[in-house]
């Protein structure tokens, strides 16, 4: 557990004076965390989502004295982004954050590097929670862009290579990974409306333009996720369109050759019947003869497509 303690308006490591407190815990302060919800009063339900090993759906519950809140934190994976919990109590003298990592989400560490620092940041508690808010979101935005420049990659694979397996799973894979993440920013949107609107007397008037310029931020990462689903679609309805291309191109080649060779299976058919008395039948000119009508009715059959511009 890290703790720091707001003096003189600045925010300190450790526990100082009587002034706001920060904590931060990791998954292994589970009785740290419940030690601080004893101090502090915390609802026995909140504790236990933070506790639970399952991931939790943004929101914002408000007890009177303090808030719960849940916020969606994006980290790298082994397979591209994904979501984790990030646990936030806000009263209005202290400010508990709890996620499962022991190093921590890359927004606390950027905070807490900006505070040893002595960065001017929002003033009061909720000042410290818009930090920590912001930056959550804000590094959302370039991992989006990854994910789109990673798709447009994909999409030049199916033009160029016509559409192999391995790019298909990667366009489908895109598509599942941004409507995740996009049905898990959702709510979360609507809690920093609410914090935007005023909703909570926690959260100084001063404070509240900032939290609406996070949900802005929120409202651009949920519009370019969209637009990556977008392009998943648009590039699996281009490999469709190639696959039908190929496809239409294959079956016209098939259909003039076997036009072509319609002639020949007449013909042959004609003098491959069993009667005696067929005509050339017994000549020594016959099979050249037939030979060549064969190959004379598929030229002119051919030179007739061709002026025709079927192939």
């Amino acid at each position: 557990m890290r703790a720091w303690s707001q003096v003189e308006g600045r925010w300190i490591p450790g526990e100082q004076g009587a002034g706001a407190r920060w904590f931060d815990l990791c998954g292994d302060d589970h009785a740290a965390l419940r030690d601080l919800a004893t101090r502090y009063k915390l609802h026995p339900l909140s504790v236990d989502d933070c506790l639970s090993p399952y991931l939790h759906t943004p929101k914002v519950e408000d007890f009177g004295d303090h808030l719960f809140l849940i916020l969606a934190d994006m980290v790298d994976g082994a397979s591209g982004p994904e979501l984790e919990e990030l646990d936030i109590f806000l009263g209005h003298d202290f400010l508990i954050t709890y996620h499962d990592r022991r190093d921590g989400p890359p927004a606390i560490a950027a905070l807490a590097a900006a505070l040893e620092q002595r960065v001017n940041i929002r003033p009061g508690v909720s000042g410290l929670f818009y930090e920590v808010a912001d930056r959550t979101v804000d590094a959302m935005i370039p991992r989006v862009a990854i994910m789109a420049e990673q798709l447009d990659q994909v999409e030049e694979d199916l033009l160029a290579k016509g559409g192999l397996g391995e790019s298909q799973r990667r366009v489908v894979n895109a598509r599942m990974l941004a409507g995740r993440i996009r049905r898990v920013l959702t709510p979360e949107i609507q809690v920093m409306m609410r914090f935007g609107r005023g909703e909570f007397a926690i959260a100084e008037e001063a404070n509240r333009p900032y939290f609406r310029d996070v949900y802005d931020h929120l409202l651009r990462v949920d519009l370019a996720l969209e637009g990556v689903r977008e392009d998943t679609e648009v590039a699996l309805s281009m490999h469709l369109s190639a696959l039908n291309n190929r496809l239409s191109e294959v079956m016209k080649v098939l259909a003039i050759v076997s036009a072509l060779a319609l002639p020949g299976t007449v013909i042959t058919g004609v003098f491959g019947t069993n009667f005696d008395n067929v005509p050339g039948l017994h000549s020594n000119w016959g099979f050249a003869l037939m030979m060549a009508s064969i190959v004379g009715v598929a030229a002119g059959m051919a030179v007739f497509f061709r002026r025709r511009g079927w192939f």
